[in-house]
């Protein structure tokens, strides 16, 4: 296997078991999340907050709703994998394991950092890594058959972005709705995101809207987020709408997790002339990771998931 899609490795941990029906008892007033009537507990998330090093308040309300995401979608892929029939033999786990520990060690010329010492950097363990890796390789034995060259021509094709290097130059105006909790306060967010496209349709300089109302700190320079390229750290609808727009266009609002944007393509440069054959192992690698995001996505929907 060349490459894996590692999920991130924030993964489950096994759950206390009561042995007495009063540990039951008291387990059951610290409950945080069910999932499909599995439970998460309190104590789990304790735990893993505990392996990380910044206790800025705001930093760890943030880091403890990322690790109950991803206990969640722990127990929806196990569930998945185990319904699917999907084995993956310990040897599979610690040869796909040796295999980053060699990547790691050539790579670096310097000081020799472990794999283990990366994962404490970010919080994490090896048998933590090691539940992500069997994951990673569950689901590319799920999807091999999927992804056939008519599938990957086509994925090809449609995200050619992606593959030849293009990237655009953009700005941005941002309304933050990260700490809005009402649908009152997200409304009045999208009237104002609104409001401020319709001064920019009638003349107002983009860059000075930016300075005047965005909530990013890019704000001061009008907004400019420099060059990006298709397949980066920005939210998919975020990138979705930059690479449809021509330059001087300015986007219609988009909403991504922190709020609402509106978009500008400043300038763009044109990727390379590529083919498919050229390309395919990438394309099949990025269309592997298309298809589990969408994945996780349907067992997301279709889950019965109750927060405490």
């Amino acid at each position: 296997m060349s490459k894996l899609f590692v999920l991130p490795v924030c993964l489950v941990l096994a759950f206390l078991q009561p042995h007495t029906f009063s540990a039951e008892k008291e387990q059951s007033g610290n409950i945080v999340a069910t999932v499909n009537g599995k439970i998460i507990t309190n104590e789990v998330l304790i735990h893993r907050l505990k392996m990380f090093t910044d206790t800025n308040p705001e930093t760890v309300a943030a880091r403890r709703q990322e690790i109950l995401d991803q206990l969640v979608t722990d127990i929806l892929l196990d569930e998945f994998i185990d319904k699917q029939g999907l084995i993956v033999s310990q040897a599979e786990i610690e040869r796909e394991v040796d295999q980053i520990r060699n990547t790691i060690n050539s790579n670096q010329k310097n000081a020799i950092q472990s794999l283990e010492q990366i994962l404490a950097s970010i919080g994490s363990n090896i048998d933590e890594f090691k539940k992500s890796v069997k994951y990673s390789i569950a689901l590319e034995m799920y999807f091999h058959n999927k992804l056939d060259d008519k599938t990957l021509k086509k994925y090809f094709d449609e995200n050619k972005s992606v593959f030849n290097g293009e990237t655009v130059k953009v700005s941005h105006i941002l309304i933050d709705t990260r700490n809005m909790k009402t649908e009152e306060e997200l409304s009045r967010a999208l009237e104002q995101i609104k409001t401020i496209k319709r001064e920019i349709d009638r003349g107002i300089p983009f860059d000075e809207n930016a300075k005047r109302y965005s909530n990013c700190p890019s704000a001061q320079n009008g907004g400019d987020l420099g060059f990006i390229q298709r397949k980066g750290t920005f939210a998919k609808s975020f990138l979705d709408a930059a690479f449809l727009l021509k330059v001087g266009q300015v986007s219609e609002p988009v909403q991504t997790e922190y709020g609402y944007h509106l978009i500008k393509v400043t300038d763009k440069k044109e990727g390379d002339n590529i083919q498919f054959n050229d390309m395919k192992e990438k394309v099949r690698l990025e269309a592997l990771d298309a298809e589990i995001l969408n994945l996780l996505d349907r067992l997301h929907k279709e889950a019965k998931i109750v927060l405490h």
